[in-house]
């Protein structure tokens, strides 16, 4: 009977115990109540603004050259390659600001129709442009126009010939294949257009209306000129 009442006595205390222990294993709230809590740090997410993307583009091709008529002669300037780079930076979505240039060293041929002269030269034709591209979609595949103006620099290499330099605008188009994020490949071709000015006129006049001034400035095409391009696009 001892031996019973003493292993009920033991159990007993072994049950008191536990919340006892409990207790002890476990952090308290300040209202007392046994709380276990994890905390789990959540990954920052960091945003950074993003700027505008350039594209660095080296270019070769071939180019139409064409030729001027004079006034009883021709200049004729023979097609050949050309090489140069366009740089372009991202203004909007879909729009680029480009700068390009392209040279092509050629032979030119001035033919006299009256003295019956032909003479050859040698001569390069640099194109600097300014201007926009806009993209017609947006992927992979991106066809665009564009449009630019800038100068023209008819490089006389012969010696004792004068270089000639004229103000131009340029239209085009093309379409861009994009490999990845940031290569691709253009492909292009544009229409020059060099221009001349003849001249220009100030003129003042008195009328009933009262007096009225004015400004005139005659302009041409110097020549019409053309090339297609293709090139390997790094873009960042």
């Amino acid at each position: 009977m001892r031996i019973i009442n003493l292993k009920a006595m033991m159990l007993l205390a072994t049950v008191m115990l536990l919340p006892a222990g409990a207790f002890a294993q476990n952090p308290t709230s300040s209202r007392g109540t046994v709380q276990q809590t994890y905390k789990v740090e959540e990954p920052v997410k960091r945003t950074t603004a993003a700027g505008p993307r350039f594209e660095l583009t080296p270019i070769s091709g071939y180019s139409l050259n064409g030729h001027v008529n004079l006034y009883r002669a021709k200049f004729k300037m023979d097609n050949a390659a050309h090489y140069g780079g366009i740089l372009s930076v991202e203004v909007m979505p879909g729009l680029m600001g480009e700068f390009s240039y392209t040279r092509s060293k050629t032979t030119a041929r001035y033919d006299d129709f009256v003295a019956g002269d032909r003479t050859n030269y040698d001569m390069a034709i640099d194109y600097f442009q300014l201007g926009a591209l806009k993209a017609l979609k947006q992927g992979p595949v991106v066809p665009f126009g564009m449009a630019s103006l800038g100068v023209t620099w008819f490089n006389m290499q012969t010696h004792g010939v004068s270089d000639h330099v004229s103000f131009s605008a340029a239209l085009g188009g093309g379409v861009k294949f994009f490999f990845s994020d940031r290569v691709g490949i253009r492909l292009q071709g544009r229409l020059l257009l060099p221009m001349y000015f003849s001249g220009g006129g100030l003129f003042l006049g008195i009328g009933s209306g009262g007096p009225s001034t004015g400004v005139g400035i005659s302009t041409g095409v110097l020549t019409v000129q053309g090339d297609f391009s293709g090139g390997l696009i790094v873009r960042f």
